[in-house]
């Protein structure tokens, strides 16, 4: 009786870590899932605008601060202030504030 009890017990609690490091996993997963759609949104929204001139690159968590990175070219710094509007529109309806970085592309 106290075998099947240890038993269960052990099950018990070996089901709990398996699915309490699932809903971990889970989490993680859709967090990086929501930084990726939003980079798409991004993207999506300035190659519709203004075509492929950049490749953004979107860090942070929803809700909280968007970092866009963005590489320029000497010839692309005209449009760095549609670039950033573009972006802020894009992010800003998901509640959180929107940091954009642009770094030199030779």
């Amino acid at each position: 009786m106290l075998t099947a009890v240890a038993l269960v017990a052990l099950l018990g609690g070996a089901t709990a870590v398996a699915m309490g490091l699932t809903l971990v996993v889970d989490g993680l997963d859709r967090r990086r899932l929501r930084r990726v759609a939003a980079q798409v949104r991004v993207t999506d929204a300035i190659h519709g605008t203004l075509g492929a001139i950049v490749a953004p690159t979107v860090a942070g968590r929803v809700g909280k601060r968007w970092t866009v990175t963005m590489g320029l070219g000497p010839r692309d710094l005209v449009a760095a202030g549609r670039l950033t509007e573009i972006a802020r529109q894009t992010l800003e309806h998901d509640g959180a504030d929107v940091e954009i970085v642009f770094r030199p592309r030779g």
